[in-house]
């Protein structure tokens, strides 16, 4: 319970820190920072809706067994990256089947959203989506398996193209 408790006040703090009214920033050369980023450092909250809601209503149709609804959310091909390293990258029809497949083998999967964050990267004109949730999934085995996500999720031309996977199993208590 505690460590819940955490995930939400860093959420919260994080999802505050992203809506404050714009104050004065410091000058790029007043910070020196430990490390240079190999990707960007230059990110804005973005002013396009449509791709948090794109993701989210992903993850709606998944926990609604609506994996038809994909060619709406997903581009032509799609590349995922998950927690223990396994890649993929997939034609989007491919990768519904692989998706419906595992789907398929659960009774229901409940996602409870607890942020997200909703990106530009400046420099590289990039569009990011960022979702911190908890799912539940009952397998029709009668197993039942929850875990905390967070996933990065990449979209260009409001189509998700990359998804990056990080996953916290719970312990049983």
């Amino acid at each position: 319970m505690k460590k819940l408790f955490y995930l939400l006040a860093v959420a919260v703090s994080f999802t505050a820190c992203t809506n404050q009214t714009k104050t004065p920033e410091a000058k790029a050369d007043s910070v020196v920072m430990p490390y240079t980023a190999t990707y960007s450092s230059n990110f804005v909250v973005s002013d396009n809706p449509k791709n948090a809601q794109s993701v989210l209503q992903s993850y709606k149709d998944w926990e609604d067994n609506k994996l038809s609804n994909a060619p709406a959310y997903f581009a032509d091909t799609v590349a995922m990256t998950y927690s223990d390293g396994t890649q993929f990258r997939l034609g989007r029809d491919s990768m519904v089947h692989y998706f419906q497949k595992y789907r398929d083998s659960l009774t229901s999967s409940k996602i409870e959203v607890l942020a997200v964050t909703n990106l530009h990267s400046v420099d590289k004109n990039a569009d990011w989506v960022n979702v911190w949730y908890k799912q539940t999934d009952t397998y029709k085995t009668g197993k039942v398996d929850s875990a905390f996500y967070q996933d990065d999720n990449n979209l260009v031309n409001g189509k998700i193209v990359w998804i990056n996977s990080k996953k916290q199993v719970l312990k049983k208590k």
